[in-house]
């Protein structure tokens, strides 16, 4: 079967997309999903409208841009602005972009439009600056979208560069500069593609084609553009939370070179001769997505207690069992291997990558299992590294602390489960753990892991509300509005800030827009903590009630009781049906909502 033949299942479609940027394959893509719309429904899980504002032409961009992500699980609603038209449209108030009312709005420029060597290179730097961060700030003042930002890829030919040197006043150093000064004063507020990382990827030569820009004004040669397609798709997928949690790693001729069971523990390859060094690079990678906030998992055919020497002892490892949240290693299918990763990790197998050098494996899993992201590997262990890099389902856009210490926070998730079974009871389970929170009042500075939470949580999350940075902005510091966070640490690890609880004020009420908890902490009773807290400003507020609401979706059935289990009482205006969101009511002329004993305060 050819990658462009239309008979191809659209799921191995979109997991050819997310790792393969052949020209043919995506222009085939993109007729096919003009042909069969119905598949949006069928694949996406969020729903996107994308304005795109460009100083070139965009119309093959825009080809590829639904497809690529559709491949993530987005489906997108583009609309298109002349080109050239980027600062009139964005200031006229009757244009079609304030219609399109987008979620996001994509900026991008090219490297013809810098004036590049026709000033001095501080002064270019500085209009550059000037003009696109003004922009940014009419987009979230005018449109109230998100600011996605294509970054300036050097040109390809630099008459000022020299294969001696590399002086500050060439084209490329201008360029690289400018990408530099950006990023530094968007400060949170901006995402990012790398158009430059993309073109030295690609090849400059390929990126950019002269002939496309001077008959077409398309500066990206249409070979290079399902790179910068999906790279688009990536930060979209990131932003929204549709990113891989975690990667499941086979270990024979995966993490290692050899077969465990015939080599030996001393005899697997990671380290040592040419494949060793693939196997070692291979590992430092993982090791820096493990960093990033991707957790790692092992699912392999093999004795357990063999595969357990050998992550300790094994020579020229780069990573060691501690670096893995959860090893399962029998003789069960693979599918059954992640399916129990899922469940030890409390994720939802669409949070789940799947990485096996054996072709079958990846067959095995990806039709059982076919919410799982199956990635296939390349002949050769040297180039293992390409095919994880790029890949939209595995961006972790903006990192911040909660995300570098999330691999932990899974790790320790199987020492309180080895806890858990040498308790007499769950209270005695939960006092072991010595857990401690901090609920506070959120700040524009926690954004970013705010709108993490409410876009990625779905187990424990009562509402599903996926708002956007502006609209959790416009809530903090509000007067109706009270929005919380809660961190929390036990014996084993610092979980980071896994809870959220925003509280709209409306007469005595305070309805409870949204509340969730990150599934690394579900069962902990930190929802009491929460409530406790947003029962007290509600208090202080003049409120005499707290309001739920529950809404049900396929993935948040675990909560659907969780307001009558905490003594509120079904308001009898309710309608009923699994569909149907329920409300509840709590008094708040009594005592002080009950909060947990198996939590303490944790001091600043």
């Amino acid at each position: 079967m050819t990658h462009t033949e239309p008979s191809t299942p659209w799921p191995e479609l979109l997991a050819e997309l997310r790792g393969d940027t052949s020209p043919g394959l995506w222009r085939a893509a993109a007729r096919r999903l003009r042909e069969d719309p119905a598949a949006r429904d069928t694949h996406a899980k969020r729903t996107v409208r994308l304005s795109l504002l460009a100083t070139h032409t965009t119309d093959f961009l825009a080809e590829l841009l639904p497809v690529a992500a559709l491949s993530c699980g987005i489906d997108l609603t583009l609309h298109q602005v002349p080109y050239g038209q980027v600062e009139a449209e964005l200031l006229d108030p009757a244009g079609s972009l304030r219609a399109a009312r987008p979620d996001y709005v994509l900026l991008c420029g090219t490297e013809h439009d810098l004036g590049l060597g026709t000033a001095p290179p501080d002064d270019v730097v500085g209009a550059a600056v000037d003009r696109w961060s003004g922009l940014w700030k009419r987009v979230r003042d005018n449109v109230g979208a998100r600011v996605v930002q294509c970054l300036f890829a050097a040109p390809d030919v630099d008459a000022r560069a020299s294969s001696a040197g590399y002086d500050d006043d060439t084209d490329t150093a201008v360029v690289a500069r400018l990408n530099a000064e950006l990023v530094r004063v968007s400060g949170e507020s901006v995402l990012f593609v790398d158009c430059d990382r993309l073109a030295a990827q690609a090849g400059r030569d390929v990126w950019h084609d002269p002939r496309h820009w001077h008959t077409l004004r398309q500066p990206v040669s249409p070979s290079a553009l399902p790179l910068l397609a999906r790279a688009v798709a990536g930060v979209l997928c990131a932003d929204l939370g549709l990113t891989r949690r975690c990667l499941v790693l086979d270990l024979d001729n995966t993490l290692w070179g050899g077969v465990l069971g015939e080599a030996g523990v001393l005899g697997v390859a990671a380290g040592q001769g040419a494949d060793g060094e693939a196997f070692a690079l291979f590992q430092e990678y993982l090791g820096r997505l493990r960093h990033r906030g991707i957790a790692l998992a092992i699912a392999s055919k093999n004795d357990a207690d063999l595969v357990e020497q050998a992550l300790e002892q094994a020579p020229g490892m780069r990573l060691r069992r501690d670096d893995f949240a959860a090893v399962v290693a029998d003789w069960r299918p693979k599918s059954e291997q992640v399916r129990e990763i899922a469940a030890r990790l409390g994720l939802g197998l669409d949070s789940l990558a799947f990485v096996d050098d054996n072709p079958a494996e990846r067959a095995q899993v990806r039709d059982r299992l076919p919410e799982v992201d199956v990635i296939s590997l390349p002949g050769d262990a040297a180039l293992y590294r390409r095919a994880l890099a790029g890949r939209p389902t595995l961006e972790p856009g903006r990192v911040t602390s909660d995300d570098r210490n999330r691999s932990t926070s899974y790790a320790a998730l199987g020492e309180a489960d080895r806890l858990r079974g040498a308790s007499d009871s769950l209270d005695d389970f939960l006092t072991s753990l010595r857990m401690r929170a901090q609920v506070r009042e959120m700040t524009l500075s926690d954004l970013d892991r705010a709108t993490q939470l409410l876009q990625k949580t779905n187990q424990f999350n009562l509402t599903t509300r996926r708002y956007s940075q502006q609209e959790i902005a416009t809530r903090i510091g509000h007067p109706d509005w009270t929005c919380l966070l809660l961190a929390l640490r036990d014996r084993f690890a610092h979980h980071g800030t896994v809870g959220l609880l925003l509280l709209h004020r409306s007469g005595t009420d305070a309805d409870i827009d949204s509340l969730l908890l990150s599934c690394r902490v579900i069962g902990r009773t930190a929802e009491r903590r929460l409530l406790a807290a947003a029962a007290d400003a509600a208090r202080a507020a003049g409120c005499t009630r707290l309001v739920g609401r529950y809404v049900p979706t396929a993935r948040n059935a675990l909560v659907q009781t969780l307001y009558l289990d905490l003594g509120f009482e079904r308001l009898p205006d309710t309608a009923a049906g699994p569909e149907t969101a329920a409300r509840y009511a709590y008094a708040l002329d009594g005592d002080v909502f009950p909060d947990t004993p198996h939590i303490s305060e944790e001091s600043d």
